[in-house]
């Protein structure tokens, strides 16, 4: 009967200690995780700033083209029109993004 209820209970080894090299090589893995994530997020911050800066240019046509009174509005400012909304969605796409993988 003894024998029988010594099979039915698991065996628990205590985990192993990682010792110097597991710990060193842990260590190397976070930092790599955190690294990744800071130049993530820094290229993402970059690349808005850099949308920002193009939707400054196209408001910038915009407002040359509506100061020129141009009575009927023409290809060049429904394109630019369209520039601006594409960029504009795309900044806010890209900050939600931000704010969602920011660690809290």
């Amino acid at each position: 009967m003894d024998n029988n209820n010594q099979a039915l209970i698991p065996v628990v080894e205590p985990p192993a200690q990682p010792g110097l090299v597991g710990t060193f090589t842990l260590g190397l893995k976070v930092w790599g995780r955190e690294m990744r994530r800071l130049i993530t997020g820094q290229a993402k911050r970059h690349e808005v700033r850099q949308l920002e800066a193009r939707l400054r240019e196209e408001m910038a046509v915009l407002a040359r083209l509506d100061a020129s009174g141009q009575a009927t509005p023409g290809p060049e400012r429904d394109l630019c029109l369209r520039q601006v909304e594409m960029l504009k969605a795309e900044i806010a796409r890209l900050r939600r993004e931000e704010e969602a993988t920011e660690p809290r």
